[in-house]
């Protein structure tokens, strides 16, 4: 058992530093805003600091009551404010030890590690990083060993190493390979093609949600104003300008996220590093790899882009607000945001060998058509009616507009569903409104397959096939619908059919 440590005392002011991130917009708020409430804003600016003083006080006292320890092959972190409580992880599962920096973290050579497992996670915030350097390569060691001590063999522990270069990953020295990286122009290119302009106009609106009250109505008035007087070549010209804003702020932030992107390979683990004011870094586990996404819209289709992600199990239900995951969902990770793709094959051949990704062919027959379209328009058409008659009599504008949608989108049902099957794999190719998603599944991933019919399908010899898989700390679904009874049946032999039955992935699709 190696001795109890303490929390590094830099951890008051981490913690400080991450308390007065959360409480930002209240400070804002109150900074802007007290003039207006005379005698109340005293107040209440008093009982926030008082709040925020009671808050940063527990913190305190949690920093002093917490430490860590390694206790044979298990690693132990005890806390608590009045009731102290143990929290522990096998070493013998850890599946990843990764590290992040914030601005507090960076400015005093600090960083904050987590230690992952398949069933929960610790993490330690403002370590030095002599002290995190050489408790992850302990744990790395011990890991490798499954010994109980490594006091007894310190020069075989400086034979097997972490990475120093990629910081905490359970990686060994020599073995690391860079596999994909993103410069600026990658980005900004990744922006253009991405939702940029979505997420400047998200953090736009936000803010103004939040201020709202901080900005004068006359402000609002005049605005209203202008734009009223305005020509409709002036009013474009906003418009557009607006647009270069929005994409502007959400290149921004893109850039400040994934600055000096990159993922690296060894035998066993994939790690993602990235970041400019907050550095992070994840490791995945090839090992714990679920599924694999292909996803390409239609601009990425044009200058032959594409994106490629991960489906894994995750390690607690629930992330904290700062946690290092790149998790978009839970359990799926965005990991070649942009590749091109006549070198995705090579990339995917190195990341994951054991997936085969074969082409998904189009299988939904022509009298399938109708039916993605009939009813949601129907349903469509009918709320708009009713919004019509009862509520505002132009809203079959919209309804007009929502209509060619549905059109749009169940003709593109129709054309890009489809599947392959191999012995140990299957893909499914699905639309969205705006892309294409290829999914591609391990047998011995799948925990279940349900092939669906109502009387109408069956008369018509249709059916649906639902695949449901692993992900993040639950399971995610697939659907292929209106699909030949046919096809339905393959699927599900393919998911029943053992090693000595017959092959139905051989048969034609």
């Amino acid at each position: 058992m190696y001795d109890e440590k303490k929390l590094h005392p830099l951890t008051l002011i981490t913690d400080a530093y991450n308390r007065l991130v959360s409480f930002v917009i209240p400070i804002i708020f109150f900074a802007f805003s007290s003039y207006r409430l005379e005698g109340l804003g005293l107040i209440l600016t008093l009982l926030f600091f008082t709040i925020f003083g009671l808050v940063y006080l527990v913190d305190v006292l949690k920093f002093i009551r917490t430490s860590y320890w390694i206790d044979h092959n298990r690693f132990v972190v005890k806390s608590g404010l009045f009731i102290q409580k143990e929290k522990d992880v096998q070493i013998s599962r850890i599946q990843s030890i990764d590290y992040s920096e914030n601005l507090i973290h960076r400015l005093f050579n600090v960083t904050k590690i987590e230690i992952k497992t398949p069933g929960k996670g610790i993490a330690l915030d403002a370590l030095s990083k002599e002290n995190a350097l050489k408790l992850a390569t302990q744990l790395h060691y011990l890991k490798e060993t499954q010994r109980e001590t490594v006091s007894q063999s310190a020069e075989e522990a400086g034979e097997k190493q972490i990475d120093r270069q990629t910081g905490f990953s359970l990686q060994k020295v020599g073995v690391t390979k860079s596999l994909y990286s993103m410069s600026l122009i990658d980005i900004i290119k990744m922006n253009l093609m991405g939702g940029s302009i979505l997420k400047g106009l998200v953090v736009l609106v936000g803010a103004l949600n939040i201020f709202e009250e901080l900005i004068s109505d006359t402000l609002f008035d005049q605005a209203e104003t202008i734009v009223s007087q305005t020509t409709i070549l002036a009013q474009l010209f906003i418009i557009v300008l607006a647009i270069v804003i929005f994409y502007v702020i959400g290149n921004v932030i893109s850039v400040i996220k994934n600055f000096d992107y990159k993922v690296e390979l060894t035998k066993e683990h994939l790690t993602i590093e990235k970041g400019l004011l907050e550095l992070k870094s994840q490791t995945i586990a090839l090992a714990n790899i679920q599924s694999v996404w292909e996803e390409q819209n239609w601009v990425q289709k044009l200058f032959g882009y594409t994106t490629l992600s991960v489906g894994i199990t995750s390690d607690e239900e629930s992330t904290t607000k700062d946690d290092t995951s790149e998790s978009y969902e839970k359990g799926k990770i965005v990991l070649l945001p942009l590749v091109k793709k006549e070198q995705l094959a090579s990339l995917r051949g190195e990341i994951v060998p054991h997936f085969n990704c074969l082409p998904a062919q189009q299988v939904v027959p022509i009298r399938s058509l109708r039916r993605f379209i009939q009813w949601p328009l129907l349903c469509w058409i009918s709320l708009t009616l009713l919004i019509s008659y009862f509520l505002w009599s132009f809203a079959w504008t919209i309804g007009i507009v929502g209509s060619l949608v549905i059109l749009f989108y169940g003709y593109r049902s129709y054309k890009k569903t489809g599947y392959a099957l191999s012995k140990e794999e299957v893909t499914f190719e699905l639309p969205k409104l705006i892309s294409t998603e290829t999914v591609y599944l391990r047998k011995d991933r799948v925990l279940n397959l349900t092939v669906k019919q109502n009387p109408f399908l069956k008369r018509s010899h249709l059916g649906k096939v639902e695949v449901f898989s692993a992900l993040g700390d639950s399971a995610q679904n697939k659907k292929l619908s209106f699909i030949e009874e046919a096809d339905c049946e393959r699927l599900f032999d393919w998911f029943l059919v053992n090693e000595r039955s017959a092959e139905p992935w051989d048969q034609k699709v």
